[in-house]
């Protein structure tokens, strides 16, 4: 097994020393003959330093995948196809994924179809010619500015792109369609590196249509013919219209690696000083779904109404103060949700057709959103839970036989027995004449247990101390019954702690009118959840669908159940509860709602930026604050049970029940009495007559 892997080890170690011997065989061959002094020059010395120069800067990023973007007409001499043989093989002898993109592949089919696109057919339906997809920039002419075959996917891992002689036509062609808003190619994940020999080159990136996003990573190196330095540049653009900025890494002539390493080291992160948008407004988005009850942005008295959007709002407004950009604001009533024919409706929608470019409030990331728009941070929480009060203790439970613990209660009964015991012991041997009977023991010592007095008067002192003392200890088993009773009635039950729970149970449900409740609702996999909704939901209809205000009244005055934002709820209840009524409060959730996060178009060319600035509002505590503003916290229990509680039928039905049960039996002895009473003058009569038939000699 060592041998094995010590000989596996040595072929790969000489694959490697063939690789690269056959890279140096490569250029030390293919170097062309009769150079100028001066091409020598480049082919010797700058070539090299070139290869050594890109490595670094692309390890520097953590870069391993190298897009090589050439010209024909940039290697049309054999001094350049020298040069870019050896870079290649320095490339790869390196350890790069390198992939030669011809700057001149032209996609012809991608160039009649945005021929076509922009002049449809007048046969085409509206809803045809309806297109959901980013605006064309790209503005073709056939001749030198036409679409590439450059379609890079949406990766998540770094890569690299290195653009010998950009100032070419061909090379600005690149430039202008990597930068086309249907393309926008320079993201934080993609490193450019745009070589030229002439520092004049660089107005030609003034171009509107070349715009390099404050999220770009686009350097300038400029390496002029004929000496041993270079220079470095970082260049981006505010906005496509503004002119271009640049900044110098390091000094203005490195001359190796090291001074390249030492310039990348002390600039540190572009985009850092990048957060001077001056002055730019975009197009944004925000909604109020409730407009009827909207009063302002920034109105706390009523924050339960479009709290997403206003604490959002909130986090959007210091991002503008941080980045200097200012707000075209659109406002719709509603998120955006998928419809039938493919589109979407409110914000969504117009994202889709691309008429925003970000909004001002966060929104749930869902599957389907995530195909129309770029989530750039998390920003809150929204929890959606079935709030309730748990009903009476009465309600669900024998409160009368809860007072006393079985012990007691078995304690009681025991004391009865002994009770009833001495009694008939008393009464039979008692020295005193006397019409009480067996049962009329059993009598007095459950009146006394409620409380009620005895109708005999009993001469002897022993038996006269048996009743005073059975009245007094009932006395206070009464009083510690009737005590707690009190205490029972006001008490909550604990009786629904889980969803199964609430489905059993007796309570209504009212669910708060969102368009997100019944997708959710709709979309749950829940097999709990799914037979609420189908047991108690379902059936109602429409009418199940109310505003908060209305299902927490509801919730408050009976045994009614209300899904709500528990934000919103917890304002509502803070204003309209009672300190009792804020007790026995609970809440379920039936599904868990995903994150909220602030959203823009696709292919936003500020993304990383704004994701920069919400994450340090994170950090530093601003979300915090905010949150702590504008979502109210759960209220506590502070007044405990106290308070007037009315008595009803509920409570008092097993009371009703032993008195409708005394009813039936006091009828039911009634009529036996009669029935046996019936029976006994009957018998009597009949023996009667047999004794007169007798004496008459019958």
């Amino acid at each position: 097994m060592l041998n094995s892997k010590k000989l596996c080890i040595l072929t790969v170690y000489c694959t490697f020393v063939i690789a690269a011997a056959k890279s140096n065989e490569f250029a030390s061959t293919a170097r062309p003959d009769n150079l100028t002094a001066e091409e020598e020059f480049t082919a010797d010395g700058a070539g090299i330093d070139d290869a050594k120069i890109y490595m670094e800067y692309f390890h520097w990023h953590g870069v391993h995948n190298i897009n090589l973007i050439v010209c024909p007409k940039d290697v049309a001499t054999s001094t350049a196809h020298y040069k870019l043989d050896s870079l290649v093989h320095q490339f790869m002898a390196n350890g790069f994924s390198i992939r030669i993109f011809n700057g001149q592949d032209y996609d012809e089919e991608s160039d009649s179809a945005h021929n076509n696109t922009t002049s449809p057919s007048s046969t085409t339906s509206p809803i045809q010619q309806l297109t959901f997809g980013p605006p064309r920039t790209f503005r073709s002419d056939n001749a030198t500015r036409r679409p590439l075959r450059l379609h890079l996917p949406a990766l998540t891992y770094k890569s690299g792109f290195l653009l010998l002689q950009y100032a070419s036509p061909c090379a600005l062609n690149v430039l202008q369609w990597a930068a086309a808003s249907e393309n926008n190619y320079f993201t934080p994940n993609r490193f450019w590196l745009l070589h030229t020999n002439d520092s004049t080159h660089n107005s030609l990136l003034d171009d509107e249509d070349i715009f390099l996003p404050p999220d770009g990573e686009v350097r300038v190196i400029v390496q002029p013919l004929g000496v041993n330095y270079f220079a470095m540049w970082d260049v981006y653009k505010v906005a496509a219209e503004k002119p271009l900025r640049r900044t110098a890494l390091g000094v203005p002539q490195m001359k190796n690696v090291n001074d390249l390493l030492q310039a990348l080291r002390s600039f540190g992160s572009a985009i850092s000083y990048r957060q001077n948008l001056e002055g730019i407004t975009f197009k944004t988005g925000l909604v109020i779904a409730f407009p009827d009850l909207f009063t302002n942005i920034e109105d706390v008295s009523l924050r339960h109404i479009d709290t997403i959007s206003k604490v959002n709002n909130r986090l959007t407004i210091e991002l503008a103060n941080r980045l200097n950009i200012h707000f075209n604001t659109h406002q719709v009533d509603n998120y955006g949700w998928h419809q039938p024919n493919g589109s979407f409706d409110g914000l969504m929608g117009r994202f889709q057709r691309y008429e925003l470019d970000f909004a001002q409030n966060a929104i749930f990331m869902r599957l389907d959103r995530i195909a129309l728009v770029d989530f750039v941070a998390e920003t809150f929480r929204i929890r959606a839970g079935i709030m309730f009060r748990q009903p009476p203790l009465s309600a669900v439970a024998n409160i009368f036989a809860m007072p006393f613990g079985r012990d007691v209660w078995i304690a009681i009964l025991l004391l009865m027995i002994f009770t009833i015991g001495i009694f008939i012991v008393e009464l039979i041997y008692s020295p005193h004449t006397h019409h009480i009977d067996m049962l009329d023991c059993v009598v007095f010592v459950w009146g006394a247990m409620c409380q009620q007095g005895f109708y005999a008067n009993l001469i002897n002192r022993s038996t006269r101390i048996i009743i005073f003392t059975t009245f007094v200890s009932t006395l206070f088993l009464y009083t510690s019954f009737s005590a707690n009773i009190v205490a029972l009635l006001q008490s909550p039950s604990d009786a629904i702690q889980t969803l199964s729970d609430l489905t059993q149970s007796p309570l209504e449900i009212g669910v708060q009118d969102t368009v997100y409740n019944k997708i959710y609702f709709n979309e749950s996999t829940d097999p709990v959840t799914n037979h609420l909704h189908r047991k108690k939901i379902a059936p109602k209809g429409e009418n199940i669908f109310m505003r908060p205000a209305v299902g927490m009244e509801k919730m408050r005055t009976g045994l009614f159940a209300y899904q709500v934002e528990l934000q919103a709820g917890y304002q509502i209840i803070s204003n309209t509860f009672s300190e009792p009524e804020k007790c026995g409060l609970m809440e379920l959730e039936p599904f868990q709602l995903p994150m909220i996060a602030i959203p823009t178009r696709k292919n936003f060319p500020y993304k990383e930026l704004f994701r920069r600035q919400l994450r340090w509002q994170r950090e530093v505590g601003l979300m915090n604050r905010e949150e702590l503003k504008w979502f109210p916290q759960k209220p506590k229990c502070e007044g405990g049970v106290g308070g007037f509680v009315s008595i009803g039928i509920t409570e008092c039905r097993y009371a009703l029940r032993i008195f409708g049960f005394g009813l039936l039996l006091s009828a039911f002895s009634f009529l036996l009495e009669v029935a046996m009473t019936y029976i006994w003058n009957l018998v009597e009569h009949l023996i009667r007559n047999k004794k007169l038939d007798e004496l008459n000699g019958y």
